[in-house]
């Protein structure tokens, strides 16, 4: 339009801005060192945990390794008590020296009953074995007799009791066996007559027996070895344990001892802990407690897992917290600002509306009032420039006033919104403000206009937008200056605008602007009644010159307009019936 061309081509351009966005300055902060907090309490405690459960895990793993040598030990003292108890059996040396393995086996089957030994053995001074018992079920104790050929000699614990050695413990000794009858834990100990060695006393635990009980108890899986280093029993499945656990080659005992790794057996993951086997401070071998390593894998995952839910949580409720605070702290603010933005905008209607008494509210509170001001002080300086260019010409004394605040009451009924009322009532003040470049002598004329000047107060739109041009206004406001003479079908003046080129402002105030000249009394012309008045009106809307919905606004509004013009004065203006009449078309 002809009025936004001039209101480019003029000083005093708006410039839009985006303020800062001080909720997110104020949020911002909060939330990366909430995130950084959470990431480093994850880490932190993720690698405690983890950690907690290593050092769990170590100590577990040297436990069980205690607690399988401990198994071991205490095995081999109800040996030596079964033993003893043999050894010590009035009538057992006589029946050995006899070899009377009948009466043998009268004496040992009830110790070994008692106590459910699994192996009992009694040999004679070469090493052969006089009389054995074999625990076959350990529900019902029933014994079975072992063959009385087998020759022990050449076992290190019955070498030793045969060539009458002893050491600080005493004259017993222990170790582990791998025997044709399996690998077994074996103590040894002499059979005297007087002073005299007649026969040594064998008592065994099979491994294979042995091993499912110190698993139960040191919960772990357990392996032996020889003192060649030779698997001689495992908890393991024997099909593929023994290659597996045999990484240590040929070390010995002493040089297992202690040694710690990490293996894979049958898919999963173990770490393993030797020690060395020592059994009446002898040393019988070696074993290894073999602990599942990825408990601690899976626990870390799960305990990473874990702590970043709950830190998650924590850091997404602190967020929601902290945005929830800010929205709070800068609510306002950002309300202050939208209304600051729209003063700066030309629209002095509006208010934050905001109430605190905080420093805030204050701020608000005064720019609510500041802006009231200038409205106020904006208005009233208007109101007096309309009265001035209504002075000159005093057939439309109030005239400006009139045509504004009209348009503001038609503006209601079309239920526009409170800053494009506030537009109308400035546009209605200064609809007619082009007419101070019009010569009094043309303005003022009596009688009839030349054509050259009615083209002259033709053009007091066109000056009108020339003088605001320079002023900061509305652009609703330069439309209602520059466009209330024109008409929709284009025979309206200065610029002839049709259609949708004529704004609802324009209309609005041009309708106001006639009903206002028709009803008013003028020395050259009687006032015409409001039914009169509305049917030239309507004629107008006939012709296409007017807009319907506005006529019919004005129609609704003109009980309220009545009574307006009966109680407020400054409407009424003041007429000067001295005047002579002049001829307008």
């Amino acid at each position: 339009m002809v009025f936004n061309r001039i209101l480019r081509g003029g000083p005093g351009t708006i410039v839009r801005f985006v303020p800062a966005r001080i909720r997110w300055k104020i949020v911002a902060p909060y939330v990366a060192l909430t995130i950084v907090v959470a990431f480093a309490g994850t880490y932190l405690a993720t690698n405690l945990v983890s950690g907690s459960l290593e050092d769990r895990f170590d100590n577990q793993l040297a436990e069980a390794a205690r607690v399988a040598s401990d198994s071991v030990v205490r095995r081999e003292r109800q040996h030596l008590e079964v033993l003893r108890t043999v050894a010590f059996t009035s009538g057992v040396s006589e029946s050995v020296v006899a070899g009377d393995e009948g009466a043998l086996r009268a004496f040992i089957e009830p110790i070994a009953a008692n106590s459910k030994t699994e192996y009992v053995e009694v040999l004679d001074a070469s090493g052969r074995r006089v009389a054995g018992l074999h625990l076959d079920d350990s529900q019902t104790l029933t014994y079975s007799g072992l063959t009385n050929s087998r020759d022990r000699s050449s076992l290190p614990s019955v070498q030793n009791i045969l060539r009458g050695r002893s050491d600080a413990l005493g004259d017993k000794f222990a170790q582990l066996a791998l025997l044709p009858d399996g690998p077994a834990l074996y103590t040894a100990g002499p059979i005297y007559d007087g002073d005299q060695i007649v026969g040594i006393v064998l008592i065994g635990s099979s491994l294979e027996g042995l091993l499912p009980a110190i698993k139960h108890e040191a919960l772990a899986d357990v392996t032996f070895y020889g003192l060649d280093s030779t698997v001689l029993a495992s908890t393991f499945s024997q099909e593929d344990g023994d290659a597996n656990l045999a990484s240590s080659g040929d070390a010995t005992p002493e040089a297992l001892a202690g040694l710690r790794e990490s293996r894979s057996l049958y898919g999963r993951g173990f770490d393993l802990l030797y020690g060395e086997l020592r059994i009446r401070e002898e040393t019988v071998g070696a074993f290894s407690i073999a602990l599942p390593s990825s408990f601690i894998s899976s626990a870390s995952s799960d305990t990473r897992l874990t702590m970043m839910a709950v830190f998650g949580a924590a850091t997404a409720a602190v967020l929601a917290v902290g945005i929830l605070i800010a929205q709070g702290v800068t609510a306002p603010l950002i309300s202050l600002v939208r209304t600051a933005r729209a003063v700066t905008a030309g629209d002095l209607s509006v208010r934050s509306g905001f109430r605190s008494r905080d420093e805030v509210g204050t701020l608000a509170s005064s720019f609510d009032i500041m802006t009231e001001r200038l409205a106020n002080t904006h208005l009233q300086t208007i109101r007096a420039l309309s009265s001035a260019i209504d002075a000159r010409d005093p057939y439309t004394a109030g005239h400006s006033v009139r045509v504004g605040q009209l348009s503001v009451e038609i503006g209601r009924e079309l239920e526009l919104p409170k800053r494009d009322l506030q537009f109308l009532e400035i546009g209605g003040y200064l609809h007619d403000v082009g007419k101070i470049g019009i010569r009094d002598s043309v303005l003022l004329k009596q009688g009839k206009l030349t054509p050259d000047e009615r083209r002259m107060i033709e053009d007091h739109p066109r000056i009108g937008l020339r003088i605001i041009s320079h002023v900061e206004l509305a652009d609703e406001v330069m439309q209602v200056v520059g466009g209330h003479h024109e008409k929709l079908d284009g025979t309206g003046y200065p610029y002839g605008l049709t259609g949708e080129d004529v704004s609802i402002f324009a209309r609005i105030a041009a309708v106001s602007d006639i009903y206002d000249a028709l009803t008013t009394e003028r020395p050259y012309k009687p006032a015409l009644t409001i039914e009169r008045a509305v049917a030239m009106l309507k004629d107008e809307v006939t012709g296409g010159h007017l807009d319907p919905r506005v006529v019919d606004a004005l129609t609704r509004a003109l009980p309220r307009w009545g009574r307006r013009l009966e109680t407020e004065k400054d409407l009424r203006g003041l007429l000067i019936p001295e005047m002579e009449a002049r001829e307008v078309a």
